[in-house]
């Protein structure tokens, strides 16, 4: 039987049969719909917006927020960002090539979400035919390197990854990369020569797709460091296109006004290096357990913030345990090597960003074939303890990417449409009806994140429903209590008893790092926020004075906050009066039960 398996295993139609089962294991993803920023780029699309898809066009629907200080003010005036939105915030993604295959769906078939799933799917099984060839190139035509090939298509973290349509730039990106690492290869270590051009090439692609192919440094460097030979200067010139292409993007990037700045959703490496490696120190090896084991990354942002360097520490500990069975019988080789540096340091531009297992494809390719290495190594040579620890890591990692991956892969791909897509069409269904919202002030007292109700309107704006004219939030609360206090007719004073950022979705559009001070106000349309009182600690705005232009009782004024699963009318409290509502169960809202 075993005999058998490696025989498949190392058939030269794995790489094609891998692809194939990609296909057919991700094909629920087809009936998925619709999540979070789809909603936001579908909507883009329609005459009454934005003929033009993006603020310079169809490449350029990820510039969500650039450098011009007009666009984002008028974006908080309209509420489609909070009123604590920092000054300097930026949220602008160079992605011409992803950009362009979404406003071909958006402009032929905007209402047929199954047709660009299958453009994942597809992206993604050729992508699996990739990973297989490499793996067919540094580990030879073995069994090992059919069942790295095997793992990198069934992997269940993959499913977020193929199964959010807006995601699509990463997938452009590995498939890219990828094919940079292929043909790097082929030129270094066999003398193709088409390889030398080749490489560079696709590697600008990957750039043009999205800022996740600088991850393809991470393999052209451990493959310098590995598996090249000759001398240092030799494998530096060959490195020498890539940086080129490298700096005349970066250059680009920043000359159009492209990056992410002032929030918490990324840290930009280059002008924030300090935030940068804190948030790598935190974030890698949250990163590496989930790349190793069936422990979901994206559950880091429902830890508590006075929780997190426990959880980080609990996390090294799960880490190391996993690295040392690695450690113990995975072969020591320079294709050993090549894979464990690749899949480290690829994780590097991810920590620039909350964990997620969306961010995996680059470190699977390197992960997948250190751990097939250890399942088909030899044990003989090593010490009776080192054996055990070997034989037993083996087991557990055949029983976790190869029995459980694959069927956890439909589970998670549900559990993720259900989770994101279905707190929006909660937030949809449980806001007040068109009659009341249509053309007024939509006051959001407390909410999950900043987003719900805007994706909401959105949402209904698609099925025809007017919007609100404009949206205001409040706050957020996942943690203590919100005090909502009336001082007069037009005038909220609002305590939060752990600060308004207090958790990572408060965080989206401001942190620490450009905090708000006792006295300062914020002036939006129609409504004046004051930061009346610091925590205890001077780090976050723990009471805010919200005063309106206008009575709080007028009908232009539509007051709704969130309870349990979804929204519900706020009875605004009499003059001299308060209501205190208690924190959202952040896990709760976005599960839905």
């Amino acid at each position: 039987m075993i005999q058998k398996l490696k025989r498949l295993l190392s058939s030269r139609h794995v790489p094609l049969a891998v692809a194939l089962l990609a296909v057919v294991l991700f094909a629920p993803t087809l009936g998925t719909g619709y999540m979070m920023d789809d909603h936001v780029h579908r909507i883009s699309f329609l005459p009454e917006i934005r003929a033009q898809g993006g603020p310079w066009g169809d490449w350029d629907i990820f510039r969500f927020q650039d450098a011009d200080r007009g666009h984002l003010h008028r974006d908080m005036d309209r509420g489609t960002l909070p009123w604590w939105t920092a000054p300097d915030f930026r949220l602008a993604f160079l992605r011409p090539l992803a950009s362009l295959t979404h406003a071909v769906d958006y402009r032929l078939w905007p209402d047929a979400p199954a047709v660009m799933h299958a453009q994942n799917i597809a992206l993604f099984a050729i992508l699996a035919l990739l990973a297989a060839a490499i793996y067919r190139r540094t580990l030879g035509a073995t069994a090992c390197a059919g069942l790295a090939a095997l793992m990198f298509a069934v992997d269940d973290a993959h499913a977020f990854t193929v199964g959010w349509i807006a995601n699509r730039n990463a997938l452009w990106a590995a498939l890219f990369g990828f094919t940079a690492v292929w043909a790097h290869d082929r030129w270094r270590r066999e003398g193709w020569r088409p390889g030398a051009a080749l490489g560079p090439a696709a590697y600008a692609l990957g750039m043009l797709s999205a800022e996740a192919a600088a991850a393809t440094l991470a393999y052209l460097f451990a493959h310098a460091v590995w598996l090249e030979r000759g001398g240092v200067v030799a494998r530096v010139r060959a490195l020498l296109p890539y940086a080129a292409v490298a700096l005349a993007w970066a250059v680009a990037y920043r000359a159009l006004g492209y990056g992410a700045a002032a929030g918490g959703l990324y840290v930009d490496p280059v002008h924030e290096p300090a935030a940068y490696l804190a948030a790598a120190v935190e974030r890698l090896p949250v990163l590496l357990l989930a790349q190793l084991t069936l422990v979901p990354s994206g559950l880091w942002i429902f830890v508590p913030e006075q929780h997190v360097v426990a959880a980080v520490a609990v996390v090294l500990v799960l880490l190391g345990l996993v690295a040392a069975a690695l450690w113990a019988g995975v072969p020591r080789t320079r294709v050993s090597g090549f894979f464990a540096t690749g899949a480290v340091l690829s994780l590097l531009p991810a920590c620039a960003t909350w964990p997620n297992d969306r961010l995996l494809l680059f470190s699977g390719l390197g992960a997948f074939g250190l751990i097939a290495s250890l399942i088909a190594a030899s044990r003989e040579g090593l010490g009776r303890g080192a054996r055990r620890v070997a034989r037993g890591a083996a087991v557990a990692m055949v029983a976790i990417h190869v029995v459980l991956a694959p069927l956890l892969l439909v589970p998670r791909l549900s559990s993720n449409a259900r989770m994101f897509d279905g707190l929006v069409q909660r937030a949809a269904s449980s806001l007040p009806p068109e009659a009341e919202i249509a053309g007024r002030t939509l006051v959001v007292v407390n909410a999950p994140d900043t987003i719900a109700a805007g994706l909401g309107v959105t949402t209904r704006f698609i099925k025809g429903e007017r919007m609100p004219a404009v949206i205001r939030q409040l706050g957020l609360t996942s943690a203590g209590t919100m005090r909502v206090a009336r001082r007069d007719e037009r005038t909220l004073d609002v305590t939060f008893s752990e600060g308004l950022f207090h958790n990572a979705m408060s965080k989206i559009h401001r942190t620490e790092r450009d905090p708000l001070r006792a006295g300062e106000r914020i002036e939006v349309s129609g409504m004046t926020a004051t930061v009346l009182s610091l925590t205890p600690d001077g780090s976050r705005p723990q009471r805010v004075e919200f005063r309106f232009d206008r009575p709080l009782e007028d009908p232009e004024l539509v007051w709704v906050t969130w309870r349990d699963t979804q929204f519900e009318r706020f009875d605004l409290p009499p003059v001299g009066g308060e209501r205190v509502l208690d924190a959202i169960d952040l896990q709760r809202a976005f599960a839905g039960t």
